[in-house]
Order: C-alpha cells, then structure tokens, then sequence
C-alpha cells in the first residue's frame, strides 16, 4: 500500500485514499480527485480582494507530483475545475496540461465549470460530462443516489471535513472521505475552498486527512 494512505473496498474494488485528498483506482489506473476550484483567486482579485495566484499553483504542483508519483493512465475531476469564467490563472492550467499529456483527462461537469464543452476542450480536456458510469461506479458532482441507481456513487461539492476535539478543549476541522452505503463524497483537492461539516451515521466509515496521513474514526452517535 502507498505510505500514509489507507486502502479500502468498495464493491470489490480496491481504492487507495490518499492524503493529497484525492483516490487512486487500482485496478483502472484512475486517479479521482474534485473541487480543484482554479482561477478563484483571480475571481477574488476582480473583486478588491488580493488573494496570490500561487496557492492554485501549488494544487498543481501536489498534482503533479502525485501523477509522477502514481503513474495513472486517467485522472477523473469530479467537478469544479474552474472556478469563475476565464482570467489569467486559466493558462497555469494549459501549461500545466502540456506537462503531462500522456494522461487522459475526463470532467465530470460541477455548477462552478460554466463554460461550453468546446471551450474546455481547448484547454486540454479530453472528455466533458455531465455524469460518468464505469461500472461499478457512477460519478457525478453532486450526491445523486437516484441516478446512480445500482451502481455506488462518487462525488465531490460539499467539501465534506469533521470537527475533532482533543484534550485542553482543543478543537479543529479536518477534510474527510465520507462513505454511506450509496455514495462516497471526496474531499476538495483545492486548498482555497471552504469546509462543510458532516454528520455521519454509524454505520458510515469516515477517513480524515491529518497532515500527510489518512486515518479512519469512528462516527460519533448521533445528539
């Protein structure tokens, strides 16, 4: 198993979650991650708010080092590539996706990715989508377990994170891999993106990303 991660199986299918907060499909060769949110910064700019265009240049930087690192065949964005129409940030994307060519590239299409499949495609994508099914899974960028039907659903836009506590009243908020018996939301791979706090059930297997690990908790019963 990669180090730090933690590994599980999802109807019969290995998948390895990574502390970058993203997944890797074994047997596929598939890395999944969601919620990059690129060009947010400069969004935040037009408004008066300086906000450095570096952080998005460090989420693709920790993505290219997991592409090296990993090797996948395809990497698979569950929504919310981009964050607002196009600005300058939007270039960072293009070379980046000139570094790494070899691997093809789907979007599953999240309410933040506005523009026409045609304007995506230009900037390097392979494959543009509205929701994807590769049996056993069905991805989509929200939680749709009507759609899904039977197949286990993956998705991403809530930026699912828990709330632990420690001793001294020591409290903090911390992204998670949430898995429900018919969906697993993924964490946002972007750093500037804000945090939802979940409440899962018992029966949910939860996995926090603390530091550079991932470890599982137990959900807390319910108030």
């Amino acid at each position: 198993m990669i180090q730090h991660a933690a590994s599980i199986i999802v109807k019969r299918e290995e998948l390895t979650l990574l502390p970058e907060k993203a997944i890797y499909w074994n047997r596929k060769k598939t890395l999944l991650l969601s919620d990059l949110h690129l060009a947010k910064s400069g969004h935040f700019r037009k408004a008066g708010i300086p906000i450095p265009s570096s952080i998005h240049e460090n989420d693709l930087e920790r993505l290219s080092l997991l592409i090296e690192k990993l090797k996948p065949e395809s990497l698979c964005i569950l929504g919310d590539l981009f964050h607002s129409r196009q600005n300058s940030e939007w270039k960072s994307f293009e070379q980046w996706r000139k570094k790494h060519g070899s691997v093809s590239i789907t979007l599953v299409r999240g309410n933040h990715d506005v523009h026409e499949d045609s304007v995506m495609k230009d900037h390097g994508l392979d494959q543009v989508c509205d929701s994807l099914t590769d049996a056993p899974f069905f991805f989509s960028h929200e939680s749709s377990e009507i759609a899904a039907g039977n197949l286990y659903n993956m998705a991403g836009h809530l930026h699912p994170a828990v709330v632990m506590s420690g001793k001294g009243r020591q409290s903090g908020v911390f992204p998670c891999f949430w898995f429900t018996k018919k969906f697993l939301l993924l964490p946002a791979f972007g750093n500037f993106t804000g945090k939802a706090i979940i409440q899962p059930a018992q029966t949910d297997r939860v996995f926090i990303i603390f530091g550079n690990t991932v470890n599982e908790i137990v959900p807390s019963p319910e108030k």
